[in-house]
């Protein structure tokens, strides 16, 4: 599932091409992806102007005028491609045409993806934005706003770091990178871990984001850009996906383990529990 650096990635590159854009039509094609339904999104998407696209989390919020948002959240699969295919038309879900002429393609091979078109008062609620946790690079997210949001915490490290509730954007990825990082086993128990612990985890979550955003992203299964292009921050992990590999600090092999139901790679000898 594309995280916080692989969105922020999707909406760089289309902040630069969609801004000021007026929607001419929709094609739909799955009609499971569009809520409240495919029916009401394709008949209220019409002359919709962009005036904005910012990010939540992993969703993509496109502000538009009439005080209306549509908001795209790509799950496992999902690809949006500007003005082009990827090959893959037999997963093309949906196809936004604008009044210019361009197109930007909804393609999704396992269709989990969703795009929901609703008013500004009432879409927080209905994509379930509205449960989501402070932003890793909102202004408030100080160390001691991190301190103080872990201060009574209990549970499993990695568990925690996926929780979109607590701090939103985070993913099996990068939460595996920021264990390692921080040199924390991912199993480590929070009410167990020391105040000079939470400022290495603190540290290592703003750098690893911002490594991932830096890199565009990173490509290990289906990520790509809106041009179609892979992210280069595969090449980049330090542990994970590296099974066997030797860790970069000790040489000793990267184990694989699962935490909170997903794999998880981390260094035994780095990261003691």
């Amino acid at each position: 599932m594309p995280e916080l650096p692989e969105v922020e990635t999707i909406i760089r590159e289309l902040k630069s091409v969609l801004i000021g854009k007026k929607f001419a039509s929709l094609n739909v094609k799955v009609d499971s992806i569009f809520l409240p339904s495919a029916k009401d999104v394709t008949a209220k998407i019409k002359n919709l102007k962009i005036l904005d696209i910012q990010r939540r989390g992993k969703f993509i919020v496109l502000v538009l005028d009439k005080k209306m948002r549509l908001v795209i959240h790509l799950r496992m699969t999902g690809r949006l491609l500007w003005n082009m295919s990827d090959g893959r038309e037999k997963f093309i879900c949906g196809v936004f045409s604008f009044t210019d002429g361009t197109s930007l393609i909804y393609s999704d091979v396992r269709k989990f993806g969703k795009i929901w078109l609703y008013n500004e008062k009432d879409y927080e609620q209905a994509t379930g934005i509205k449960r989501l946790g402070i932003e890793p690079f909102d202004s408030r997210f100080s160390l001691e706003y991190f301190l103080d949001l872990f201060a009574d915490k209990k549970g499993i490290l990695k568990n925690t770091l996926l929780r979109q509730d607590i701090i939103a954007g985070i993913g099996n990825i990068y939460a595996d990178e920021v264990c390692f990082k921080s040199r924390l086993n991912p199993k480590s128990r929070l009410e167990k871990l020391k105040k000079a612990d939470y400022i290495k985890l603190y540290l290592a979550i703003i750098s690893c984001l911002e490594e991932g955003i830096n890199h565009n992203g990173t490509s290990v299964s289906d990520f790509v850009g809106t041009r179609g292009t892979l992210g280069k921050h595969q090449h980049y992990l330090q542990v994970y996906g590296r099974k066997g590999d030797p860790c970069y600090v000790c040489k000793n092999p990267i184990k694989k383990t699962v935490v909170a139901g997903r794999g998880t790679f981390y260094c035994e000898n780095c990261q003691k529990l």
